[in-house]
């Protein structure tokens, strides 16, 4: 007989709020990157390479915090380990925390790999656990941790850069791996993984007979490879409009429109902070909408939001930015949620593919991103950027017969 784990109960619950902390801590420094990132050119790039040298940096990080967590997330279902989280927010922390003094590029590159692999190793079994924790209300419980990871994101980078940006000093960003590296030894004593513990739709008690029948990856994933593939092209290149402004956005501010640290690392921050009100939004609107309808939405209604931002400044220019993220954003929930459905017993893999492997073909894209931007100069590829969900959302044609999330949660 199962013995079923309440998911309201205090123990549980408990460990959701901290997990989803843990993960705003692990996002303030994993967001450092954007913020400092002019800063890092200013020093070794040239000129003429300047936007070009961004897009190696932001695929090189990308290659070891998103595509890494294909890896982990493979790891993670086999070996259900704390320490995924524990070393993810060390690694994190100490890498971010160093990158912007580092002496070489060499050693910005390890840097950034190091910071990577901690973001990468973090995700997969995070997020799993917290839809875990989350049970029948799975899809708001995601959001919520991922509305968390994107207040650090948002936030956190901000009360970080306090004293590099006070002093015009980033030395001060060494002192202040401490946070990340307590809030790791934390870890291990707050979280309590069970072993038993059903990953894949509720914080139940699998039994040994469910234990021993689950599917290989193939055989699952099998029967929908064509809507896998359609997902994975969506988040992926969404992702390209949302990684190429968070970067490559900084960097306009503040070569072509001259704002100070300050300002451009704010304008970055309401631009992050409007990603997470736009997963937040989503854990309520697929309980509301249409699942497929709100991801077309998402799609076909941000490029105009994003470009007429371009077009204004002021307080017009923050509203339309935080408007066009918001409604982007809002469909990321689904992605992870769909796919998870589709590999069941294979959650982990489900979400490193949808939030880690597409961020870092998102990623790897954006070397397109910085060598357009150095030959046609950043405003024209920015407009260009902005459209690119609008392109792809004729693919939605090919969901059509995925599940209403709306009528299932």
């Amino acid at each position: 007989m199962q013995k079923k784990q309440q998911p309201s109960n205090p123990p549980a619950r408990n460990q959701f709020i901290f997990l989803t902390f843990t993960h705003s801590i692990l996002d303030s420094y994993a967001t450092l990157f954007p913020h400092i990132l002019p800063s890092i050119l200013d020093r070794f790039a040239s000129e003429a390479t300047r936007n070009s040298f961004a897009g190696v940096l932001i695929s090189l990080y990308s290659i070891f915090s998103s595509l890494g967590q294909i890896l982990f997330g493979w790891l993670s279902d086999r070996f259900r380990s704390v320490h995924f989280i524990t070393f993810g927010v060390a690694f994190t922390a100490i890498g971010l925390s160093l990158v912007g003094i580092a002496p070489s590029v060499w050693i910005v590159f390890i840097l950034l790999a190091i910071g990577g692999l901690g973001v990468a190793a973090f995700h997969p079994q995070a997020t799993t656990y917290a839809g875990a924790l989350a049970a029948e209300t799975r899809g708001m419980g995601i959001a919520i941790f991922l509305t968390g990871g994107n207040i650090g994101r948002a936030l956190g980078p901000l009360l970080l850069l306090f004293l590099p940006y006070f002093y015009d000093d980033l030395n001060y960003l060494a002192w202040e791996m401490q946070i990340g590296i307590l809030v790791a030894i934390l870890v291990p004593i707050v979280l309590d993984f069970q072993d038993e513990l059903d990953l894949t739709a509720s914080a139940r008690v699998l039994s040994d007979e469910e234990k021993t029948g689950r599917q290989s990856f193939w055989r699952v994933a099998d029967p929908h490879l064509l809507p896998l593939i359609v997902l994975f092209i969506i988040a992926s290149l969404r992702t390209v409009t949302i990684a190429g402004l968070e970067n490559f956005l900084s960097i306009y501010l503040k070569d072509d429109l001259n704002y100070s640290n300050w300002n451009r690392s704010l304008v970055i921050g309401v631009f992050i902070f409007a990603g997470s009100m736009g997963i937040m939004g989503s854990g309520w609107l697929l309980s509301k909408i249409n699942t497929l309808v709100l991801l077309l939405l998402s799609l076909v209604l941000a490029p105009p939001l994003l470009l007429a931002s371009l077009r204004t400044d002021g307080i017009i220019f923050l509203v339309l930015l935080f408007l066009g993220n918001m409604v982007l954003t809002s469909s990321v929930t689904i992605n992870i949620i769909l796919a998870q459905m589709m590999l069941r017993g294979h959650e982990s893999i489900a979400a490193s593919f949808m939030m880690g492997a597409s961020w870092g073909v998102g990623g790897l894209l954006n070397l397109i991103v910085g060598a357009l931007g150095d030959k046609y100069g950043l405003p024209i590829v920015l407009d260009g950027l902005v459209m690119v969900p609008l392109l792809i959302s004729p693919l939605m044609l090919l969901l059509r017969q995925q599940p209403d999330l709306s009528k299932t949660e």
